[in-house]
Order: C-alpha cells, then structure tokens, then sequence
C-alpha cells in the first residue's frame, strides 16, 4: 500500500529575506550566510517526515524560548537575536545574543535580564556530530543514560543553581562577585533537542605572553598572595591567573564541589581558557579574572585519564569510593560553608532549597550502578524515577515520541528491551528509533513505498551535509550549488574526503583552490624578501591581530605602527623574509634523498617505503636542518658583511636550530622593540601549538609553555650569563 505525501513546492527567497545574510568570518575563512540559508530552504522543501536540524545557529537568526529564572524560578518569553557564534566543546555550544524583548507571565520585569542587552546562551548538545558521539559514549559508560543536562530538566537546572551559590561564594572569597559569571535561567531548544542556560556575557580575553627575563625565579611568588603591580613580577598575568584558579579550586572544595573543580584545575593543561580577564571597562584593560564555564563535558572514568592531573583526581575519587566523577557534590560541606556565612546567602536560600530537590530528581532519572548499587533491586521508587528519566531522555532525543512513550512506561519488558537495544552501537539507535518513533518508521516506509520519496531524501541529506561543509571551508559558494545537484560528486567525496581536515578536502577537490594554494606557497617566500611595503603591511596585519587578540596594548600597538619605517625593523622584516624563503628547503632535500634511498636501497616497495619513512623522519628529527643551516650562514653573513656583531649574534645563535630558528630576531629585538618581539614569539607559539588537539586550545598552557621555552628562557639565560660576567 502506497501512502500519499505531496510533492514539494519551489520556496523562493526573496531580496528582502536576504538582504539580512552577510558573509560571516569563522577563524581563517567566510562563509556566506545567504548559502546557508538557501541550503536549509532545501532540506525543508522536500518536506520529509524527519526532520533534520541544523548543527548549530547563524547570525541574524532569531530564537524564542520559553526560559525559567533563577530565584524565583518564573516563566516567560525571552527573544533573542544570535550575534555570533562563539565556539563549542563537548559541554555544548555557545552564541552571543542580544535580548530583543522579554515577555513574563506576569507582565513585570524578569529578573536581570534587559533588552537590547548581550548575553551568553549556552546550548548543551555539541555541534561537532564525532563531539556528541563521544561524549554520550563517555557518559553512558559512567551513568547508562542519556547525557542528562542535554536532556532533564532538572540536571539542567542543577547546573545553573550551583553557580549561583558558587557566585556568592566567589564574594566571600575573593570579595567581588564578578569573579564568577553571572546565570540568570534555562531553557529547552526544541529544534536543537536540547536544553541550554543564558549567562552573563563577559568580554575578555586570555592572557597577554609577557616577556620575563627572570623566569627561574617565579617559584618565590607562589607563596605571596596578592602579587605586586610595581613591574617586579615579569609573568604577572601568567602568575595571577595560576592563583586565581587555585583560590577558586579551594573555594569549590569548601562549597562541596569538588568534581566541578576540575574544570579549573591547572594541570588539566586546557583548564586555563576558562578564566577570562574581563575588558568590559574601557579605561582599564587590566581587569580581574573570571571563571565562565562551570558545565563540564566529560565525565572521569576511573581507567580514561585524558589530561596528567586526572590521574590524581582518579586516585583520589577511588580513596574515597568514587568510580566515576562529573558532577557530583556534597550537600553536607555546602550547607555548613552557608551556614558560616549565613547574612550573605540569606536571599538565595531559596535557589539551596531548589538545588537539592533538582538534584535529588537528576541523580534518581539515571541508573549510576556504581552510586545507586542495589538500591535499583530493592527500591521499586527509584525504579521507577529511573524508568521515568530514561524514557524522557529518549523522548527529548526523538528515539520516542509520545505514544511509544507511554507504552514503555506502562509495560516492563518493552522497557528493558528497549533499553538493551540501545546497547548495541549504531544499529540499536536505528532499531530503538523505527520501534519507538511513529514518524521516523513512516519516513522509512515511505521511502521504500513512496515513489520519489527516496530521491527527495538525498537530495535533503546533502544539502544538511552541505551546510556544514561550507561553515568549515570545505567547499565555495560556487561548489556548493554544483553539488546539491551532483549527488553522485558529493558521496565520492564524502567516503574519499570528508574525514579529511578541511583545508585538505578542499585542496584534493577544488583544482582552482589547489593551484592558488601551490602558486601562493611558491610566490609568497619571492615577493616577501623583495616587496618592502609587502613586508610592512605584513607586519601591520600581525599586529592588528595581536592587537584584537589582547597581545598589544593600544599604546604598545600605535608605537609599533609609528616606528615601522625604523631601519631596525626593516632589517628584521627582511630577515624574516629570508627565513620564510627557507622554509621549503628542508622539505624539499628530505623528499629527494627520501626518493633517492627507495630507487638505491629499496629492493622490495615495502623496503622502499620504510627507508623513505626513516628519512622523513631523520629529517624532522634533525635539530638542525637544511633550511635552518641556510638560515645560520645568511645571519653570519649580515654580521661579516655589516661587521656588526652586537646586532646579531643572539640570532645568529638561535637562527641554525631546526623550528625555532624563526625567533632568533625576535629574541635580537628585546631590548629595543620588547612589544614587537613579544608579539611575534607569541604568535610563533600560539600557531604551532593550535595544531595538536584538545592541548593545543587557545589560551591553554601548552600555548604559553612553548612561548617560555624558546622565547624566556633563552633571554632568562642571556641575563644570567650576562650577570655572572659582571
């Protein structure tokens, strides 16, 4: 029997409608929200019975939710236009939103939210499809559900509510509020399928990389609190932000929060960019730490350590019984810490009486075998608030709707074997999703059964994947037209290239992308070393970004630009001319003698491959290369054909070291151009380091201990050497 669904009708989008799209700048790319938009029209005029939602929201788009606040907790309409889209984790995705109007059930104001205000809005689902995976994966093997701020309410509201007792306590502690972020209420996405919290917007930024010649002497300011601001301290910001989370850590072990304190601790490596320092005052861009994020991700079982300070925290959690960790606290400890410090939570006693019955009511929707034990053989209560906290879960994440649902709840065994299907990766959530989703079995019977249906249903898919695809750069707006209509092109290169990074499938699909990017990587190293304005609108760029990125102060930043023309500087920029020329160099000896040893040695391809292999490797190994040994001799040369050595002999000596050589000028430059060398060490560090995963975030500490390695420490060595020859 063949069911009926009318064909699609054209949707045209008129001027006016796009006339809202720009195109937006995400990292080191545009995209055009126009595509976007035009994508998502096609995935909705095929009218499927699914629905596919996008991953994450653009600019412009405008949300309403209903949201809850906190202490009270009142309902109301909230309307919020995105500004941008800020990042995301495996914690969920955050956006800056401007309030456009607020509607309460009363008519009053709500709370502390003001129109035509900027907000942070936090969304806990991932919008990296590989991030959701594993973070449910991780999840479920800690607590056999759903992950549950994405899908209660009442772990949604647990959430927020510590964070507001967490913010008082930050006043206690550090006298100021404004060290902990703001929370004001929650909300439920339903086209994301996610509930989400709206947080006070911060504008800050992460530290500055300080130049510190005394770098072997930071462990005598560890044991003094309030570090001076006199200039005695070179690695202030450096030094202050490692106190500020491990005061905050201390604040959380006494307020009974000790799992959320891994969020802020410092040996997590990637812990840092969660202390903001807020730039919210004009006048002072120097102003204090505050700690943003308080929903952690991923959950701490006891045989995955993923940062060095979680084999600690396993340890620890396994003295005291606990096998898993994530966000669980101690009632006991944060009554009696607000019970010292009664006069200054007297008003948000409220939000501690709401905490405690949300999270009685989050910890009973879970099976958490591991806290809960036998009490889910002998108590048929918990039983059943865990039977009831699954199926929500299920039902939010569309593997039930709201027939199917009340089956379940009415009848055990479709429960458990409902449950155990979702056991089995990938082909259980198809079967949970065909037996329990009405709509979802119909879209399926209908592509088999509809004539048409099918095509419609690809032709969706790639627009969705498209969307995303053209987000990352993988794709132009030129290709993505071509593609939605070559649905044979997009698969290929979806199974051959789309795991790929996306720089890499745009560069094996895209021919006039790849030859711009070879003729670019040719022609840049040529024009820098003989164009001067080249050179210097190069430099002006990188200190326009160091400049937004909080490197450069505006004083720091006008100085440069004024001395831009100084012969010192010029010298430098053609030095790094020099020193970009010979970056190919090495490359290009290793994958000769690579060649050279497969067609002399290899005997076999296999063998072939193994000497090319060892040789890619000797050469990346090397601590000094081809190219940094061209680098060395050009420097000695200047220093022979100059007959000057004071200018040169610090680059000259970093200069013939393999990947480092690049800051031998910068170093050169600390005492004349400090900010400038400053600068572009630290943008040296923060591009090598943001190539590695996870660690190499901006703002972690890997970033800045590259940064200390080879820019601190050499000149910290210089200044010893030199006070030892006084």
């Amino acid at each position: 029997m063949k069911t009926n669904v009318a064909e699609p009708e054209p949707i045209n989008i008129t001027d006016q409608e796009l006339s809202q799209y720009q195109f937006y700048q995400n990292d080191d790319h545009e995209y055009s929200l126009e595509v976007c938009c035009q994508l998502q029209q096609i995935v909705e005029q095929n009218r499927l019975l699914r629905k596919y939602p996008p991953s994450r929201y653009d600019t412009g788009e405008v949300l309403q939710y209903e949201i809850v606040s906190i202490c009270p907790d009142s309902k109301g309409i909230a309307h919020f236009e995105i500004d941008k889209f800020v990042g995301g984790g495996f914690a969920g995705q955050v956006y800056r939103a401007k309030l456009i109007k607020m509607e309460s059930d009363d008519g009053s104001a709500f709370g502390n939210l003001q129109p035509d205000q900027f907000y942070a809005i936090k969304i806990l689902i991932p919008p990296s499809g590989f991030s959701l995976l594993f973070r449910d994966v991780i999840y479920w093997i800690a607590y056999q559900g759903s992950f549950a701020a994405q899908t209660n309410y009442a772990a949604a509201r647990t959430g927020v509510l510590w964070q507001k007792l967490i913010r008082r306590g930050a006043k206690i502690f550090f006298g100021d509020e404004k060290a902990v972020v703001d929370t004001y209420a929650t909300f439920f996405d339903p086209l994301l399928g996610s509930y989400g919290e709206i947080n006070e917007w911060v504008d800050g930024r992460n530290w500055k990389f300080e130049i510190d010649d005394e770098m072997f002497r930071r462990k005598k300011w560890k044991k003094i609190e309030h570090l001076p601001r006199d200039g005695s301290v070179k690695s202030y910001e450096y030094l202050e932000k490692k106190k500020f989370m491990a005061k905050l850590v201390e604040l959380l072990h006494l307020m009974g929060a000790p799992e959320l304190a891994r969020q802020y601790e410092w040996a997590t490596l990637k812990s840092q960019p969660n202390a903001l320092k807020r730039i919210d005052n004009k006048v002072d861009s120097n102003g204090r730490l505050t700690a943003i994020d308080f929903r952690t991700g991923l959950a701490l079982l006891p045989f995955l350590p993923m940062s060095p300070v979680d084999f600690r925290l396993i340890l620890r959690g396994l003295l005291h019984g606990k096998l898993v960790q994530f966000d669980r606290g101690n009632f006991t400890k944060l009554e009696s810490f607000i019970q010292q410090h009664q006069p200054e939570f007297q008003d948000l006693l409220p939000v501690l009486e709401e905490l405690k019955v949300r999270d009685e009511q989050y910890r009973a929707s879970l099976p958490d075998i591991t806290n809960h034990g036998l009490k889910l053989i002998f108590s048929r209560s918990l039983r059943n608030s865990v039977k009831q906290g699954l199926i929500t879960g299920w039902t939010v994440k569309g593997l039930l709707d709201k027939t199917s649902s009340v089956a379940l709840n009415k009848s055990g065994l479709k429960f458990i074997l409902f449950y155990i299907l979702g056991i089995f990766p990938f082909v259980g959530k198809f079967l949970r999703k065909v037996w329990g989703n009405q709509n979802y079995f119909q879209h399926l019977k209908n592509v088999f059964c509809v004539k048409g249906y099918f095509g419609r249903v690809l032709r969706a898919k790639v627009a969705h994947a498209l969307i995303d695809w053209h987000r990352d750069g993988r794709v132009t707006e030129e290709r993505t037209h071509r593609l939605v209509n070559r649905q044979f092109s997009f698969w290929l290169q979806r199974l051959f290239f789309g795991w790929m990074p996306p720089k890499w499938h745009r560069f094996f699909t895209d021919g006039k992308y790849a030859w711009k990017s070879f003729k670019y990587t040719v022609s840049y190293p040529v024009r820098f070393y003989r164009d001067s304005l080249f050179r210097e609108q190069w430099l002006l760029q990188n200190i326009e970004q160091g400049h937004k990125e909080g490197m450069l102060t505006d004083e720091e930043a006008e100085h440069i630009r004024q001395k831009i023309k100084d012969p010192f500087i010029q010298k430098y920029l053609k030095c790094v001319a020099v020193h970009v020329a010979t970056l190919p160099i090495t490359q290009v000896i290793s994958v000769v003698v690579a060649v050279y040893m497969m067609i002399r040695f290899g005997e076999t391809w296999s063998e072939g491959l193994l000497y090319a292999g060892a040789i890619f490797a000797f050469f990346q190994a090397t601590p000094i290369s081809p190219g940094s040994l061209v680098r060395g001799l050009y420097v000695l040369f200047l220093m022979i054909k100059e007959r000057d050595i004071k200018n040169y002999w610090i680059a000259a000596l970093i200069s013939f070291w393999h990947y480092v050589g690049y800051l031998g000028f910068p170093i050169q430059m600390v005492a004349k151009f400090p900010a400038l060398s400053r600068l572009m060490a630290g943008r040296w560090a923060t591009n090598i380091v943001h190539i590695i995963p996870v660690f190499g975030e901006r703002g972690a500490l890997l970033e800045h201990w590259v940064f200390d390695l080879f820019f601190n420490v050499p000149i910290s060595i210089r200044k010893k050497i030199r006070k030892n020859d006084l």
